[in-house]
């Protein structure tokens, strides 16, 4: 599958190989999002980009994952299986070394989502890790392609400038938290559980310990109680599912509010849909789903 949506802003799976031929914007590990350390600075088809917002480092789990976002809502993310200070290739044919831009939570253009390498590939420079204050500096040069409508972004001159990393995989659940789901029949092994909320969507998560599988949903922040309908692609109601090397969305299901406190942030739910793959031939069934979760 190489057709990658925005779903999740910020969820767990960023330090696995959970995606086949595509990285998501989805991906980015909970710990590395975090105040502006260091600096990182693009041009984005000529227009400067500096991430004002967030930048971020994780060196987790045998793979380095950056993230940079501005104020205006341009997001780049960046990962690679970790050979340390390197040069490495992005390109279509990398499951693992994969770059991603995406700009209000709209679907990603990526590295690996073209047909050919003159339509997505890209180059990561790691030249510098400082092991005692744990930051991280390099240059990248990236073309992303996305299928949904076979357009490019080019970002050149991008240099991330000692960005703090973190090397603590994903944290547990807090305790006031739930999530539960069944796939395919098999209570989901939950380990930790995010809520967010950015760009006018709300995003819940749940990850394994392992952060080999995730499901997570995304839905507007002003969403009432009330029962609503996943699509394809959304745009509103989305659900995925991520396991080993396929990533799943939700073509139909259900999405139940039953509360949603805009004060407290405290929203709950049930949800149910089948998962496929766009173009593979995976696919699972999530049922008997609930949450009940704080977003930030």
């Amino acid at each position: 599958m190489r057709i990658v949506a925005v779903l999740l802003l910020i969820i767990f799976c960023f330090g696995s190989n959970s995606c086949q031929k595509e990285l998501s914007i989805n991906d980015i590990d909970s710990n590395i999002v975090k105040p502006v350390t260091g600096s990182f600075k693009a041009k984005i088809d000529g227009i400067q980009f500096i991430a004002d917002k967030l930048t971020g480092v994780t060196r987790a789990l045998n793979t380095i994952s950056i993230v940079g976002q501005s104020n205006d809502g341009q997001l780049i993310v960046l990962r690679v299986a970790d050979s340390g200070v390197h040069v490495y290739t992005l390109d279509i044919n990398s499951s693992v070394n994969a770059g991603a831009y995406s700009k209000d939570n709209d679907f990603a253009y990526t590295t690996n989502q073209g047909n050919t390498s003159a339509e997505s590939f890209g180059t990561l420079s790691i030249t510098s890790i400082d092991a005692v204050n744990k930051t991280m500096s390099g240059t990248c040069s990236i073309t992303v392609y996305r299928q949904t409508d076979s357009t490019q972004k080019i970002i050149t001159e991008g240099v991330f400038d000692k960005i703090a990393y973190t090397t603590t995989p994903i944290p547990p659940a807090n305790s006031s938290d739930t999530f539960k789901v069944k796939v395919d029949g098999v209570d989901f092994p939950v380990y930790s559980i995010l809520g967010t909320s950015v760009f006018n969507k709300i995003s819940i998560s749940a990850s394994d310990q392992a952060v080999s599988k995730t499901v997570g949903l995304s839905f507007p922040d002003d969403i009432a109680p009330g029962v609503y309908t996943f699509t394809l692609f959304g745009p509103d109601y989305i659900g995925q599912y991520n396991v080993g090397t396929s990533f799943l969305i939700a073509s139909s299901g259900t999405l139940t509010i039953l509360q949603h406190n805009t004060t407290t942030k405290r929203i709950s739910g049930t949800f149910d849909f089948p998962a496929e793959e766009i173009l593979g031939t995976n696919m699972a069934q999530l049922t008997e789903g609930y949450f009940s979760v704080i977003y930030q």
